[in-house]
């Protein structure tokens, strides 16, 4: 009798373990963020945006090039059988869809008083110059603490950013955080609107365009043109100061690409987004180009991204 009670004990044991609601596994991923939703980086205090995962067309159609052409030559005037030949488009060719995972943008072009963090961390070299076109006294004067950082090489950028703990965007992503899933000319849309950026107009002291005033002559304060706003609420994605991003210059795929990175090796890198000396052509999304590494100049400047997971 007691072994046949000892397998009845067994045999209850084991079909109440049977009949048991199964354990659920715990989730243990948050939920992604909307897009532009924003965050504050630890080590220098930068606001960043969220770009969800997406695809979109990166570059220009033939159409579009022959429209570029036609916008270069409306604003660079006598400069402009130099400049808007139609080989100076081709590198924004051919069009082709890209998809990216998500991953975060810096709001904002990094700042003086950001760049000086890194530096007085002893991790930074300063700029290479102190002033701006227009002023002789720039970087390390605190008026000008919220304007973007000037004059600084390819690599003092890729090395500020690795100290934030976040690196460059590649040129997929910068156009992807400027331009969006619907594939704008402009971050806010397809015309040119001379209130939502720092270009050149009627201050440039080079290739002014006297239908506009923006209040500046060079840079402006980061993020004073809130309209000029990207889809995920990153600012200053053109004009005020171009920006460097990581890949080499290189060809255009003609297929799908994933996550591009651009070419493992090159002679130019690529900044993006056109700045305060340029005209309504250049500040276009999907303009492109390359400078040596030793370039550096007072309308060139960055921001950082970071990995999503």
């Amino acid at each position: 009798m007691k072994g046949i009670r000892a397998r009845l004990v067994v045999l209850l044991i084991l079909f109440a373990g049977a009949c048991a609601p199964a354990l659920q596994p715990v989730a243990t991923h948050a939920p992604e963020p909307p897009p532009g939703d924003v965050r504050v980086r630890d080590r220098d205090g930068a606001q960043m945006v969220f770009v969800p995962e997406g695809e979109f067309v990166m570059g220009s159609s033939l159409e579009m090039s022959r429209d570029a052409k036609k916008l270069c030559e409306s604003s660079k005037g006598d400069s402009a059988r130099a400049a808007c030949k139609a080989a100076a488009f081709t590198d924004e060719r051919p069009a082709h869809r890209v998809a990216l995972d998500a991953f975060w943008i810096d709001r904002t072009e990094v700042t003086n008083r950001q760049y000086a963090s890194c530096v007085q961390a002893g991790v930074c070299d300063p700029p290479l110059l102190n002033s701006s076109f227009s002023r002789t006294s720039y970087y390390g004067d605190p008026a000008y603490d919220d304007f973007p950082v000037l004059n600084v090489l390819w690599d003092m950028a890729a090395g500020y950013c690795a100290w934030a703990q976040a690196r460059l965007p590649t040129e997929a992503e910068w156009e992807y955080a400027a331009r969006g899933p619907e594939d704008r000319v402009y971050p806010w849309g397809n015309d040119f609107d001379g209130s939502r950026l720092n270009y050149c107009d009627v201050n440039c002291p080079l290739l002014e365009d006297p239908s506009h005033n923006d209040g500046y002559a060079d840079t402006s304060p980061v993020g004073a043109f809130a309209s000029g706003a990207s889809w995920v609420g990153a600012v200053d994605m053109v004009g005020n100061v171009r920006e460097w991003v990581n890949d080499w210059l290189g060809v255009y795929p003609s297929g799908e690409t994933i996550n591009p990175t651009g070419p493992a090796t090159g002679e130019s890198k690529i900044p993006r987004g056109g700045s305060w000396y340029d005209t309504p052509d250049d500040v276009r999304s999907t303009n492109r180009g390359g400078e040596l590494l030793d370039y550096w100049r007072d309308n060139l400047g960055f921001r950082c991204v970071q990995d999503a997971h």
